[in-house]
């Protein structure tokens, strides 16, 4: 994974702040009647469907009690869930720390620690911004360790998950048309589809994803989550051996950060496909990757 050095000093510059400005406020959360932290610490949760907003305050985020935060979520469709986590502290200027999604015994099936900040800069600000792929009427839960309070507001987004998770299943990729598929999170299934062309020529296979972001251990980040998108023979290997990307951050629009060998230029096949039928496998990155993904042909 890519080792962020920069990103990294500015986590622990604003801890440093966050350290100086709890001490004020450690004393007041002391004498808080024992009725109010109970209600503040309710359970939490996310809503099945559409959108939802919970919010954790300075005083019962994870630093001030050293206890994590669970949200809870039941999935009332198959499909992905996104959330966008936004400051809500009145002692910092950004919303930072790490995330971990739990099966519903609250044990790890993404990475431990993802990690987030807000106040990051350029692209690397998505990273308060993930998505995982979910299946309908499972319970998970959000693992949550936050410098300081912090607003989650979560998005539910219906997506159906096909039968072709074999290639002889695989499903036709028309010319032009965008196709939109899930990887579920703790499935192994891998997604095909096919392209039958005519003719030889050179094609373009374009694609966005959505999925889950960095991980934080110890001093370091990492980004080593995502979607492999591979572009195969008739025979379902891959051509050259090589995957087509690897696609590890959350962003919408992923194409500048996908790691593309030598093969392929700007997602083109170079000298040209002769006639005949492919195969594009689309799968996890590895055991803790899911999220939704929308490719297509031209």
């Amino acid at each position: 994974g890519t080792i962020i050095m920069i990103e990294e000093k500015k986590l622990f510059n604003r801890i440093a702040s966050f350290i100086l400005a709890i001490v004020m406020v450690v004393s007041v959360f002391a004498i808080t009647p024992p009725q109010e932290v109970e209600a503040a610490t309710k359970a939490l949760s996310f809503k099945a469907k559409g959108k939802t907003t919970v919010t954790i305050s300075d005083k019962n985020c994870w630093y001030v009690t050293k206890k994590v935060n669970y949200i809870k979520f039941v999935p009332g469709v198959t499909g992905y869930i996104t959330l966008n986590i936004k400051n809500n502290s009145s002692i910092q200027g950004g919303a930072y720390g790490s995330l971990t999604f739990c099966n519903s015994k609250k044990q790890p099936i993404g990475r431990k620690d993802e990690y987030f900040d807000s106040g990051v800069s350029s692209s690397q600000s998505y990273q308060r911004i993930k998505t995982y792929g979910v299946t309908k009427g499972k319970t998970y839960y959000f693992k949550v360790k936050s410098y300081g309070g912090i607003k989650v507001t979560a998005e539910v987004k219906s997506v159906k998950k096909g039968s072709n998770t074999s290639k002889t299943k695989a499903k036709t990729l028309s010319k032009n048309k965008d196709v939109t598929g899930v990887i579920l999170a703790n499935d192994k299934k891998v997604d095909w589809y096919k392209i039958k062309l005519t003719k030889k020529q050179k094609i373009n296979l374009t694609y966005k994803v959505k999925t889950n972001g960095a991980r934080l251990s110890g001093s370091s980040i990492y980004y080593d989550n995502g979607i492999k998108i591979t572009l195969c023979k008739s025979n379902g290997k891959a051509i050259g051996g090589s995957t087509l990307a690897s696609l590890k951050y959350p962003s919408d629009t992923i194409t500048y950060y996908t790691k593309v060998t030598n093969t392929f230029t700007g997602q083109s096949w170079q000298e040209g496909l002769n006639k005949g039928t492919y195969y594009v496998r689309v799968e996890r990155y590895n055991a803790s990757s899911s999220g939704s993904y929308t490719i297509k042909w031209k």
